[in-house]
């Protein structure tokens, strides 16, 4: 303990809460909640309030009982679709309490090196030491300011994974080797003087193991460019294939066309009008109309191709073949993590895919897809004709005399914060989801 004056005490107990806290949701925004400084704030104090009358009471046995109780209502208070993270979570949390503690040591340390141990435990030494870890900890969360993306997809790479467990047992393990040393110091004669020790042994545990996350995110990040590259392949495939049968009706139309031509002449100039009409027809029938829209690679350029641009493309298909026509309105590039673009490939199936087939049963065959990104959310809609006594059952249901739309399912395994809303007015109804990036 750096002092044992009460005031300081609670304040470097609150400082150090503080800024452990906010590095545990660094990434796992999802689960910050509302006004969450001003959350953290109180839920430091809270905690260094406890801590502090546990100190007065002298039960070392009640040491940890703040830490439990930290950490256990961070537990209750999460989102039921979110506890899958709870792992995850409490690795985050010992790596964030690790390397707070070092640096807190390395800046005590130096305090001590520079000035006494005399002055370091007065008022001036505490807040210069408070000082410095706060500057510390600012030019960390800076610094980790680009691994947040890349964290957020590793940790929906390994969720329900063997790695995800085993990522927790080196975490623990580690802990306890910290605690060990920790004990060790403070046994000896001079505990203080051990702090840099300590700080210079954890530093080299903590770069080994951010060296090991770094590695193991650059592979996550080489595995999901490899499945990138798989699914642009897909549908440049499927696009190819399409493309490419086009080629061959328009190739066949204008070879019949000529072909027309050619028999005109002859026909015409024999005043055979009843071959000719019947060359007509021959040729007539075997065309098909279609008034299918005409999906482009320019309509698919701000889709992502990661688990968006497939999708649409293949539901478009489906709705050319049922004769729908699918129109994609998507006016900015959509530019987002891995794990969010999979969620919205994965809405954009649970819907377009249904309503397909419902709307290819009446008048008239279209269905509009939109996608608009904004700072603060994403909003996906999807609108297509309706009869006009058509309703809204529950939350997730349409129905008509002719049929049911039933999306009841469309938030399942998602763990997206998103807002979803049927509508119908008159002939027309539409599916619009809010997706909120806070």
């Amino acid at each position: 303990m750096l002092t044992h004056d009460i005031g300081l005490f609670w304040l470097m107990g609150w400082v150090l809460t503080f800024w452990l806290v906010y590095f545990q949701y660094y990434w796992f925004p999802q689960l910050q909640p509302q006004s969450f400084l001003l959350r953290v704030g109180l839920l430091a104090a809270v905690y260094s309030t406890v801590n502090t009358l546990i100190m007065l009471s002298q039960q070392e046995w009640l040491a940890l009982l703040p830490a439990a109780g930290l950490i256990g209502y961070e537990l209750v208070r999460m989102p039921r679709r979110y506890r899958r993270y709870i792992s995850l979570f409490l690795d985050v949390t010992i790596l964030v309490y690790l390397t707070i503690e070092t640096l807190h040591a390395a800046s005590v340390s130096l305090v001590v090196w520079l000035t006494s141990k005399a002055f370091t435990t007065g008022l001036r030494g505490v807040v210069t030491v408070l000082v410095i870890d706060s500057v510390l900890f600012t030019v960390l969360s800076l610094g980790l300011w680009l691994t947040r993306a890349p964290m957020e997809n590793l940790f929906q790479g390994i969720l329900g994974r063997f790695s995800q467990y085993l990522l927790l047992g080196l975490m623990i393990g580690l802990l306890l080797v910290f605690l060990g040393l920790e004990t060790v110091l403070q046994l000896a004669q001079e505990p203080t003087g051990n702090i840099l020790l300590l700080a210079v042994l954890m530093g080299f545990l903590i770069i080994g193991v951010a060296i090991s996350l770094y590695l193991v995110m650059q592979t996550h990040l080489q595995r999901e460019h490899l499945a990138a590259q798989r699914y642009d392949q897909e549908f440049q495939e499927q696009y190819t294939t399409e493309l490419e049968g086009q080629m061959a009706e328009v190739r066949k139309f204008r070879h019949d066309y000529q072909n027309m031509l050619l028999g005109l002449g002859g026909y015409l100039a024999d005043r055979d009008y009843a071959n000719f009409r019947q060359l007509y027809i021959n040729i007539r029938s075997g065309w098909t109309t279609s008034n299918a829209a005409d999906l482009t690679i320019e309509d698919l350029e701000n889709v992502p191709k990661i688990g968006v641009r497939y999708i649409i493309y293949h539901d478009y298909l489906i709705a050319r073949k049922a004769g729908v026509q699918l129109y994609v309105v998507i006016p900015q590039p959509i530019n987002e993590t891995l794990d969010l673009l999979r969620q919205l490939g994965e809405i954009v199936r649970r819907t377009l895919g249904p309503v397909i087939p419902l709307v290819a049963q009446g008048q008239p065959k279209v269905i509009t897809l939109e996608l608009e990104t904004t700072r603060e959310a994403i909003d996906y809609r999807l609108t297509f004709p309706v009869c006009e006594d058509t309703q809204i059952l529950a939350h997730y249901r349409l129905r008509s005399p002719k049929w049911q739309l039933d999306l009841s399912n469309l938030d399942q395994g998602l763990t997206l914060k998103m807002t979803v809303q049927l509508s119908v007015k008159r002939t027309w109804g539409q599916v619009a989801v809010h997706i909120s990036r806070n």
